[in-house]
């Protein structure tokens, strides 16, 4: 009689990795994909490239943001991941205000995308849209009557007071 091994169910693998890497991201914070990718082998995921965790960090929405110290580390940024405003974000901020038509945030060189995305992620009726530089937001209210309203909005999005 002749055995045959399991078939793999690469996707099932795959699906499997990813989950797991949601989780470790989750979990930890990782400055480069070689730490991801050796977790990922201590949780049994063999022969994993760091191609393989270039594809799942793309898949999953990854960015690589600035912590409170300063130092890029991988973070989910996705639209179906719940938004954890926290100090690392509201330190990259140096000050929000208005001129009557406009909401700015002026931001540490680098952040404002993110932190546009982090607006754009939880729209409210005060917000007509973003637009994110390199370290400045401009936030675009629906109603320029009610800028304060707004200004307010985008600091409470940002975990700021």
């Amino acid at each position: 009689m002749d055995i045959q091994p399991p078939a793999i169910d690469h996707h099932y693998c795959n699906d499997n990795m990813t989950s797991a890497c949601k989780r470790l991201l989750q979990q930890q914070s990782f400055t480069t994909q070689d730490d991801i990718r050796y977790q990922l082998i201590e949780l049994g995921f063999h022969d994993i490239s760091q191609s393989t965790v270039s594809r799942l960090l793309l898949r999953l929405g990854v960015a690589k943001v600035p912590n409170a110290a300063g130092k890029k580390i991988y973070c989910l940024t996705t639209e179906n991941e719940p938004i954890k405003i926290n100090a690392s974000i509201a330190s990259q901020i140096e000050f929000v205000s208005h001129n009557q038509l406009v909401v700015v945030i002026k931001t540490h060189p680098g952040s404002a995308q993110l932190v546009a995305r982090l607006i754009d992620m939880q729209p409210h009726v005060d917000i007509l849209g973003t637009i994110g530089g390199n370290d400045t937001v401009m936030v675009a209210p629906k109603d320029i009557t009610r800028i304060n309203q707004c200004l307010q909005v985008v600091k409470h999005c940002l975990g700021l007071k």
